[in-house]
């Protein structure tokens, strides 16, 4: 069977540290430091095959992103306090799962488990605990050789929003993914008002969707949908009573997920349904 040599950086961590500090600061890059960046992403870009083959080894299809030149320069520029011997995103992969919080933890424990028997070291980062201006999913952070490479694993609803959120980013300026002003393009102050509102409401849907997705992994949860299996097989069931038992089980559903950390986020009333 091949095996992937684990890369390794071909300059050292101060020499990185150093080609990042001059590609924040200077006005024009030279053609040396970005020959120099395009040979350290070569071997970012290696470290990244490194760890798709471990992810495809356990059955997931990931996408992968490296970033480029400009967008790495972007990133040093944007954050100053950045530095390029730390930046854990130059080499990404990413893992939509199907299914709930718990198919997503099960996978991240496989991945790590997976590298522990190898040179690979791993951190996990949980944007659900941990969410930034909205985004949630689970990173873990492998070092491939020393070089970082950043996979995320997102259940489908997190990838929907993540990708939405991404749009308007392109649009009103990636500083709103940090918590920043949707401000790109000089709006008016209506119009930029009104971008304030679009982001805090996406923000807000976010929490609804962790609600939701804590709620379905819940044993509450799961009961109320076996119970409304059961009722279904051994009975028939009219359209009228239908809604009424899928309304009974959202009710238990929030009320499964109701608890500390849920202030200003909506939650439904007992609507007439029977047994609330």
């Amino acid at each position: 069977m091949y095996v992937r040599l684990v890369p390794e950086l071909p300059i050292s961590k101060t020499q990185l540290a150093k080609l990042g500090d001059r590609l924040r600061d200077a006005a024009e890059i030279g053609p040396e430091d970005r020959d120099l960046l395009a040979v350290v992403l070569g071997a970012y870009d290696e470290a990244l095959e490194t760890v798709k083959e471990h992810l495809r080894g356990l059955g997931f299809q990931p996408t992968d992103r490296l970033k480029t030149i400009g967008t790495t320069v972007d990133k040093l520029r944007r954050d100053r306090r950045s530095s390029l011997r730390t930046v854990q995103d130059l080499a990404g992969a990413r893992v939509v799962l199907a299914g709930d919080l718990r198919n997503q933890d099960a996978a991240v424990d496989a991945f790590c488990e997976r590298c522990s028997g190898t040179d690979l070291a791993t951190a996990v980062i949980d944007r659900r605990i941990d969410p930034r201006a909205g985004y949630r999913a689970v990173h873990v952070v492998v070092k491939a050789g020393g070089i970082p490479v950043e996979v995320q694993f997102r259940t489908e609803f997190q990838n929907m929003w993540a990708q939405s959120f991404e749009r308007v980013a392109d649009r009103w300026g990636r500083q709103i993914r940090y918590g920043g002003d949707p401000t790109d393009g000089t709006p008016t102050a209506d119009d930029a008002g009104k971008r304030r509102e679009l982001v805090a409401a996406m923000i807000q849907v976010s929490k609804i969707v962790a609600v939701y997705e804590e709620a379905q992994a819940s044993v509450e949860v799961r009961e109320a949908i076996a119970w409304l299996e059961r009722k279904r097989s051994s009975t028939p069931t009219t359209d009228v009573e239908r809604v009424s038992e899928e309304r009974h089980a959202m009710y238990l559903a929030y009320q499964a997920s109701s608890g500390p950390g849920r202030e200003g986020i909506p939650t439904p009333t007992c609507l007439d349904v029977p047994g609330c």
